[in-house]
């Protein structure tokens, strides 16, 4: 099992998320958090000069009122707006945001399902701490969570598809260790730094491949889950089997 959990990848900004996020409340405010706060801040300010209007009624002339309680409303609405925009929209709008790009629950269990039956991220022939455990973590981290993006997908011609481009990745991921290992023999070995170097190179090419395929399932999987069909995604899921790595056609 791996360390830890990494988390799966949003697949889309928060507006995308609001397909499959939240609700009226979080969707109003993640796009328009700042404005609602505005006018709360100018409603508040408003009835603050009608309330002064009102409470100088008898004190001073009708003209008088009516202008005071105008500069009142006036002053209310400034120095009600722009704090509730500051400290309360502006931050609203960004908790909101943030929500949406989190994972939902559904989300976080498919993440946890595929945590249980990932591999180990510091397997038997690496050292903790070295630059090969480091990329081969990262490897594991993208494929556990291409797995779990893959468990929120309705089952269909496209999750078939997807987990046709799992297994792919899970073979590219044995390669991945077996280059790890083998850097970490050369290193460790003070020889064949050459070959090091050349194994290194390919294996932080192939950790960026995981990292990018895993973010594009996450999109498409997205895409899915608010009735794309599969046709709609075709493109999208051969540009996934094409970008993934491809480390054993190397070796």
């Amino acid at each position: 099992m791996a360390r830890g959990m990494p988390a799966p990848p949003p697949g889309g900004d928060w507006r995308r998320r609001m397909a499959v996020r939240g609700g009226r409340v979080s969707h109003t405010l993640a796009a328009h958090g700042w404005l609602v706060a505005l006018l709360l801040g100018a409603a508040c300010g408003i009835g603050i000069g009608v309330a002064m209007g009102i409470a100088e009624a008898g004190s001073y002339p009708a003209a008088e009122v009516i202008g005071r309680s105008i500069g009142g409303t006036i002053a209310g609405v400034l120095f009600c707006s722009i704090p509730a925009v500051l400290f309360l929209g502006l931050p609203s709008q960004a908790l909101a945001r943030a929500y949406l790009r989190s994972a939902s629950p559904a989300e976080q269990e498919a993440m946890r399902r595929a945590t249980e039956n990932a591999p180990a991220s510091l397997p038997d022939g690496l050292v903790a701490g070295s630059r090969w455990a480091r990329a081969y973590s990262g490897c594991v981290g993208s494929v556990t969570a291409f797995h779990g993006v893959v468990r929120t997908v309705p089952d269909g011609a496209a999750k078939d598809w997807l987990h046709d481009i799992g297994r792919n990745l899970d073979a590219e991921l044995a390669e991945a260790l077996r280059s790890a290992r083998m850097g970490e023999s050369l290193e460790s070995a003070g020889q064949g730094s050459e070959v090091a170097r050349t194994v290194g190179a390919r294996l932080e090419v192939a950790r960026t491949a995981f990292h990018d395929t895993a973010e594009l399932a996450a999109s498409v999987a997205l895409d899915l889950r608010v009735d794309s069909g599969f046709d709609d995604v075709r493109s999208q899921l051969d540009q996934l089997a094409a970008q993934a790595p491809h480390l054993r056609r190397q070796s």
